[in-house]
């Protein structure tokens, strides 16, 4: 269903988490694309508009709330290091040497979020501890604050679209996500509805307790309220 403004997508989101009965609650939010220069990869926090701020502060507020009613809360930044590649211009050798420093200095226990993110989760009494880390099968990113999509494609799982892929591989690892007691909340690209909606959720994953929201990420906009207007605007899905 669309939304219609930020208090609706509130209301029922938070309604969400009270009602479920699973221990946990994951949160993907504040989703952004690595972009590939000279200097290094760099997170692209403004490449997707409003898009990745807004769905993190999102998410930080719904959170909160589950934490006050007595619900786990860890939150999930997956990270696109494929889009932009090929706009690069820089050999792909290059381009992984610098996705593999970056992600170098995401890891282990003294990795810090960007300045920028660290600051919204701090809003909301949350930081790097109530993130769950990724191991990308390499020894220093054992414990990487960002889950890398590149990574996440390379799953044996017989999934022809990579979006969908990428998503059911989360789900799937019980080293992430348990089913049993985990209710995922996630905030997606609305490019990537149709993959997770149809693909992902409707025919691949099976018995997830879930809330997704998708936005718009490459709308012109001045103000955030726009989100619900402009394109395809904020639509929301539960699964039970």
């Amino acid at each position: 269903m669309r939304i219609k403004n930020e208090k609706e997508l509130l209301e029922k989101l938070k309604e969400d988490v009270k009602e479920t009965d699973k221990e946990r609650i994951i949160i993907l939010a504040g989703h952004f694309p690595l972009v590939y220069l000279k200097k290094g990869a760099i997170e692209a926090i403004d490449k997707w508009g409003e898009f990745s701020r807004y769905s993190l502060e999102m998410g930080c507020e719904v959170g909160k709330y589950a934490r006050e009613i007595g619900k786990e809360v860890k939150f999930v930044f997956f990270v696109d290091d494929h889009a932009y590649e090929s706009v690069a211009e820089i050999a792909a050798s290059s381009r992984a040497r610098r996705r593999r420093r970056l992600y170098g200095g995401m890891s282990g226990p003294n990795a810090k979020l960007p300045e920028t993110y660290g600051k919204i989760m701090g809003q909301y009494g949350f930081d790097e501890k109530d993130v769950l880390r990724h191991d990308h099968g390499k020894p220093t990113r054992k414990d990487c604050l960002y889950f890398s999509e590149k990574i996440l494609r390379k799953s044996i799982r017989e999934i022809l679209n990579e979006c969908a892929k990428e998503y059911a591989e989360f789900i799937e690892d019980k080293k992430y996500f348990n089913k049993d007691k985990d209710y995922m909340l996630t905030f997606g690209p609305n490019r990537c509805k149709s993959h997770i909606c149809d693909i992902a959720l409707d025919i691949e994953i099976k018995g997830l307790s879930a809330s997704h929201v998708f936005m718009e990420t490459m709308a012109p906009l001045s103000k955030r309220e726009e989100l619900y207007s402009f394109g395809r605007g904020v639509s929301y899905r539960k699964d039970n």
